[in-house]
């Protein structure tokens, strides 16, 4: 079931200025995607078909929306279905259409219906597509309404088909549907590379998270995906905008979306879901993937075999990072994901975290602060509740350095309250043993702006930047080192693609940028050899993202105005520089999302802080490893979603720019 699509891969497409005679080629393509829904209705007389007919050459179905019959053997149970494939001696020959279907039955099919039986169903042929998803693919499948429709088992204990072997060849045309070909069918991957951890749900209350045995990964052979500059090309495709953005944005760059990822779901066949899921964290290889693919959650997913035997090759483990010298002091900006005390604020509707729940956090976040940040001289801490809960972790910080018989850091916690609604705030911990405090202030808090759709005039800043200015003695030099500290968290990506609100949360992200290269601006204007360092959650990457360029406006380098759809003028002259944007191309990365690694958390600084640089990386603790590592307080890994950023500079000044 195929369609030759004019999706590609960033290998030859990703990150160009948009070619639009492409564009033209998917029109009739997407159209035909756009047009698609699903129908129910009575069972009249089938007609008998084969698989392949069903499935046909194309993307959608030739027999969309026609009642059928349809037989072949049960490969694969799931909770809302099962899996048919056409046994090999049966198959059509055509490698561009697929021997496999999925029968929906909405709920977990008979348990007569195993796995190994030879079968004919009947059913509707639908295309369908999620609701809440609507720039993904169409899933071909047969609708099975259970007591209305009908089946036969013809026999049982049949051999499975043997799976197709995924190999580098079968991504040759690097396009988005490349796997359209084997849906419903089984397949092996006999090597992968984990370049997605294995995720979960996290329930805030107990800190505690639970597996849901999904991972991402790519052939063994292939390099690790990354997000790259410019529009999803998924996103582009669904827009009506398509045309007026062709005439006014003529230099955007697409991004590819990164087809290459699969999604690998070892959960979805069995109820023994606890013996099943496999949790693995992202650079280790793992063999023996085989099982039915599908589609979901905007990837091609092989649901795995129950009996498959997934091993894990030797997995990574956390960095420790080299300590400063003497002559060179640390930034860090952390995210610490939702952390929130165990103390009731009756101002805010916030989670209440269980005692020994925050204590384990308290544990962890410690433990990764003391033993591979290396006790930074400064932190900028991101998503904190208030300072009391900041407060708390100082002093576990500063208690847990002295037990282990290192010098008591004697980390002091700012914080400012700020407009979020869930109550989460910006915030420093100073190493006072050694960092002295000249001035803490926050700025932008009462600063609106009028809503887009509702015209209301609401905060800019959720969470206001907090700016610290600190000095370092510098015995050697027989004065102190001055330095600034702006922590920052933007607002996020949440709604930014949904017509209902991105047109407010994208206003949004982009004054906020806007706001924050103008007070640097000033304080420049002022003071041109001010060392400036801007830390934190930045929710935009090191590049333009084809709405807007929300780290190139803050340093001084926005995209030009034909390359987004929302520029921003240039604001700050002389410009920032992002430490991003000059370490190894393998590194650039501090969140996993989707398969897909890609830069969030950054560290700005000023041409006076320049000289000073002597090593910019991420601490890698928390993107790469799954979900389940949380429940583990003897472990440092995963006390929250985003690896911390550092920066280290030297006391003295340096001819070498970064």
């Amino acid at each position: 079931m195929r369609l030759a699509s004019p999706f590609v891969r960033h290998k030859s497409f990703g990150g160009r200025a948009f070619d639009h005679t492409i564009v033209n080629k998917l029109t009739f393509f997407l159209f035909i995607l756009a047009a698609t829904s699903v129908l129910t209705g009575p069972a009249f007389a089938q007609r008998q078909y084969t698989i392949a007919e069903i499935q046909g050459d194309k993307n959608v179905s030739p027999h969309e929306r026609e009642n059928v019959s349809v037989s072949g053997i049960v490969t694969a149970r799931s909770k809302t279905g099962f899996f048919l494939q056409t046994p090999d001696d049966k198959n059509d020959g055509n490698p561009v259409t697929s021997e496999g279907i999925f029968v929906f039955t909405k709920s977990a099919p008979p348990a007569e219906i195993t796995i190994g039986a030879m079968i004919t169903v009947t059913g509707e042929v639908q295309e369908y597509r999620n609701r809440q998803d609507a720039n993904s693919l169409t899933v071909t499948e047969l609708s099975h309404r259970l007591g209305q429709d009908s089946y036969k088992i013809v026999s049982n204990g049949n051999p499975l088909p043997k799976p197709i072997v995924i190999a580098a060849a079968d991504l040759a045309s690097n396009q988005t549907d490349e796997f359209e070909r084997f849906e419903g069918m089984r397949v092996s991957f006999p090597e992968m590379l984990v370049v997605g951890p294995t995720g979960g749900r996290v329930d805030i209350k107990t800190a505690s998270g639970e597996s849901n045995g999904v991972f991402f990964g790519v052939l063994s052979a292939m390099q690790r995906p990354f997000r790259e500059p410019g529009l999803d090309i998924r996103d582009y495709y669904v827009s009506p905008d398509k045309e007026k953005w062709k005439r006014d944005v003529p230099k955007m760059r697409i991004f590819d979306g990164n087809p290459e990822v699969v999604r690998i779901d070892t959960s979805e066949q069995t109820s023994d879901t606890a013996s099943a899921i496999i949790n693995v964290a992202a650079r280790t290889v793992v063999s023996g993937v085989t099982g039915v693919m599908h589609f979901g959650f905007g990837r091609y997913t092989v649901l795995t075999d129950p009996s498959s035997r997934i091993t894990t090759a030797a997995t990574v483990k956390p960095i420790v990072l080299p300590a400063p010298t003497d002559r060179q002091f640390s930034i860090a900006g952390m995210n610490l994901e939702n952390f929130f005390d165990d103390r009731d604020d009756a101002e805010i509707r916030e989670d209440v975290v269980a005692p020994e729940a925050f204590n384990r956090r308290l544990k962890k976040v410690s433990m990764a602060i003391r033993e591979y940040l290396q006790t930074p001289d400064l932190i900028g801490a991101v998503e904190v509740e208030n300072l009391a809960a900041l407060k708390r972790l100082a002093e576990k910080i500063n208690t847990d350095a002295v037990a282990a018989g290192k010098p008591d850091p004697k980390y002091v916690a700012y914080l400012e309250e700020g407009n979020d609604g869930r109550g989460i705030d910006n915030g420093f911990l100073v190493k006072s043993s050694r960092v002295k405090v000249i001035e803490v202030k926050q700025f932008g808090k009462s600063d609106k702006f009028k809503n887009p759709d509702s015209g209301e005039d609401v905060f800019l800043n959720d969470r206001p930047p907090l700016m610290i200015r600190l000095a370092i003695d510098d015995p050697k030099a027989g004065k102190s080192l001055e330095f600034t500290v702006i922590v920052n968290h933007l607002k996020s990506f949440l709604g930014y693609n949904d017509p209902k609100q991105m047109a407010n949360v994208r206003m949004k992200k982009k004054l906020q940028a806007e706001f924050l290269a103008r007070f640097v601006q000033e304080r420049l204007k002022v003071n041109p050899n001010e060392m400036i360092a801007l830390v934190g959650d930045f929710n935009a990457y090191q590049f333009d993202d084809g709405v807007m360029d929300v780290i190139g406006a803050i340093k001084g380098k926005p995209a030009p105005k034909d390359s987004v759809l929302m520029p921003s003028d240039d604001l700050l002259n002389p410009d920032l520089t992002d430490l991003a944007d000059v370490i190894n191309a393998k590194e650039k990365y501090s969140y996993v999302f989707d398969g897909g690694a890609q830069v969030l958390d950054h560290i700005l600084i000023s041409p006076a802080l320049v000289n000073h640089v002597k090593g910019f990386g991420y601490a890698r603790v928390n993107a790469d490893y799954p979900e389940s590592l949380r429940n583990d307080d003897t472990r440092v890994e995963r006390y929250s979603d985003h690896d911390p950023a550092i920066a280290f500079f030297s006391l003295d000044a340096a001819t070498n720019k970064p």
